[in-house]
């Protein structure tokens, strides 16, 4: 890659002397340096920040939401946005239709068709892989929990998924089981990517058929048809991805939209943070990922811009395991209450989980962690959506009341054995880290029979060790798909959530309470939902929501067009509207 050299020139004027401004660094590309790679490309399977936000140049959704207007959509690939008025959406509320921009084709030249929108969706469904994104197309078309019951057969009919979207000339259609308030912010998220059914297909993809489908249902990790492979309608094209390393994009010369400003994009895995900052420094990197633990040190850096200050609809967590996968996890040791390791049922007892939940110091993490960057969200809920109970409030850091709850735990045989297990975080992520070390220091503190070790991994292995059940206590954050609770109950009280999941949590007047207020159309009603909901997630003591940050973003000084939304998963998805200039 060619890099110029910065100069700086002092040019004469009838005015006086004035100073240009230095010499732009790799003009045409765009650097992101950042920490955890891509878990995976396929639309079907991604569900994290990194993934998203490189699907987000990739490919593109019927719709999208306006600006940082998360009330206002703008259509995409479909010309109008549907509502009742013009037709697009019945009277019921549970057929939507969406007509699509005609001419549009994939980056490698194949038309998008009706058949590939619904196909892209169709197959999201069947892929449903676990801790994937599909149970939101279950829950609004089928209102169900996915394609799989609780012994892991598949559950569903072909038929029934086949019906609820239908490709009829340029339209597609789209059969809710129930009105649902949220689905045209749901249809703007990352996982509405539209594929081509025929690139797929050519690339051993489900062909579409009702024979074929089960083949494809929940792949094993990395084994998705697209792991590593992208063909969209988007700006931009993936050139390269050195995994763990780099990724590299190239814009779409033939994109329908409007043509983007920067000519490449790369996304280079830097887990230093000095590292980083240099990069930034010297213009190396345009942007880079800083941790709310360096934000100070950042303030007075020449050269950058900062944008401060910014609220988001964050949640971040730890979240115990009721149910911990013991096999080949080093992370609980002996996997029994011998005093050198934990058995697999170690949270599911409540006593248990209390005790580390009083041992919790908030105030230390929001001092330490963030530097004051962040709330105290309470409730799984952010603070700026609606029907959040602001009048809740955390349990209080208490020690002497973390050790009764840890003497009662097990009968009191927890208490004269002692544990050791491990806490894990991804590396490179201060926060999370600073919030490990926090609560193991705490609860160590009170019996020098706790052990518990601290213990960053790589992002790929820490998600695929979550998704196998065996992260002890999953230090993890929530950001989100669509801005509505529902998309917060559903991850943390559902059975078949993402978190709730993972868990092994399941409560049955929790999973009615998260399938009801989905689709309630009555305010009132949704919002006495909730707030029960919120009540029941204290009571049960299933994790303690730590954070809910202020962000802030550092850009060399050169990038012009960033604006902020709470839906943005990275700031690498705004490379489309982009550019370097003074």
């Amino acid at each position: 890659m060619k890099r110029l050299v910065v100069v700086a020139f002092i040019l004469l004027a009838a005015g006086g002397i004035i100073f240009a401004a230095p010499a732009i660094k790799n003009p045409d590309t765009f650097i992101y340096a950042t920490i955890g790679d891509v878990v995976s490309m396929d639309p079907a399977v991604a569900y994290d920040a990194p993934s998203w936000s490189v699907l987000a140049i990739l490919y593109d959704r019927l719709l999208d939401f306006k600006g940082a207007d998360l009330s206002q959509f703008v259509p995409k690939l479909a010309t109008t946005v549907p509502t009742v008025a013009n037709g697009g959406v019945s009277k019921d509320g549970k057929t939507y239709t969406f007509t699509l921009r005609s001419g549009v084709k994939f980056s490698n030249g194949y038309s998008l068709t009706a058949d590939d929108v619904a196909y892209s969706f169709k197959r999201d469904m069947i892929t449903d892989p676990d801790a994937g994104p599909a149970w939101v197309w279950y829950q609004v078309f089928l209102g169900s929990g996915g394609s799989r019951g609780d012994d892991g057969k598949i559950s569903v009919a072909f038929k029934d998924i086949d019906a609820a979207i239908q490709a009829k000339g340029n339209t597609v259609v789209f059969k809710l089981a129930s009105p649902y308030p949220a689905f045209l912010s749901v249809l703007a998220g990352k996982w509405g990517s539209i594929v081509s059914k025929r690139w797929v297909t050519e690339q051993g993809g489900w062909d579409g058929t009702e024979a074929t489908w089960q083949q494809f249902n929940n792949p094993a990790t990395g084994k998705e048809t697209l792991f590593d492979i992208a063909m969209g309608t988007g700006p931009y094209t993936l050139v390269r991805w050195d995994k763990k390393v780099e990724l590299d994009f190239l814009r779409n010369d033939t994109y329908w939209g409007p043509r983007p400003a920067i000519k490449n994009g790369v996304c280079k895995i830097v887990d230093d943070l000095a590292t980083r900052k240099l990069m930034l420094l010297q213009g190396d990197a345009d942007v880079i990922y800083v941790p709310a633990t360096n934000f100070p040190e950042m303030a007075n850096e020449k050269g950058i811009t900062i944008y401060k200050n910014l609220p988001s609809l964050d949640t971040t967590g730890a979240h115990f395991n009721l149910n911990i996968n013991a096999q080949d996890n080093p992370a609980i040791y002996s996997g029994k209450l011998d005093g050198n390791g934990i058995p697999p049922d170690f949270f599911a007892d409540k006593n248990v989980r209390l005790g580390f939940i009083y041992a919790w110091d908030e105030q230390a993490e929001i001092k330490d962690g963030f530097n004051g960057n962040s709330t105290d969200p309470v409730t799984f809920i952010p603070k700026g959506l609606p029907f959040k109970n602001t009048k809740l409030e955390s349990k209080p850091h208490d020690m002497p009341k973390a050790k009764q709850y840890f003497q009662q735990a097990f009968g009191g045989q927890l208490w004269d054995k002692g544990f050791k297990f491990d806490l894990l975080y991804n590396s490179g992520n201060l926060e999370r880290e600073t919030a490990a070390k926090i609560l193991a220091e705490n609860v160590m503190s009170l019996n020098p029979k706790f052990q518990i070790g601290v213990r960053g991994v790589e992002w790929a292995e820490f998600t695929d060790a979550n998704k196998n059940k065996r992260v002890p206590v999953l230090f993890m954050g929530w950001s989100p798909d669509y801005p509505d609770p529902d998309d917060y109950a559903v991850p943390y009280l559902s059975s078949s959530g993402y978190f709730a999941g993972r868990q092994s949590y399941k409560n049955p007047t929790a999973d009615d309470l998260v399938s009801k207020a989905s689709v309630e159309l009555d305010s009132t009603k949704r919002q006495a939902m909730y707030y029960q909901l919120q009540q029941i997630w204290l009571d049960d003591a299933i994790a303690i929501i730590f954070s809910q940050p202020l962000r802030q973003r550092f850009f060399k000084d050169w990038v012009k067009g960033y604006y902020y939304s709470p839906m943005e998963s990275q700031e690498f998805e705004l490379l489309p509207v982009l550019s370097k200039k003074y």
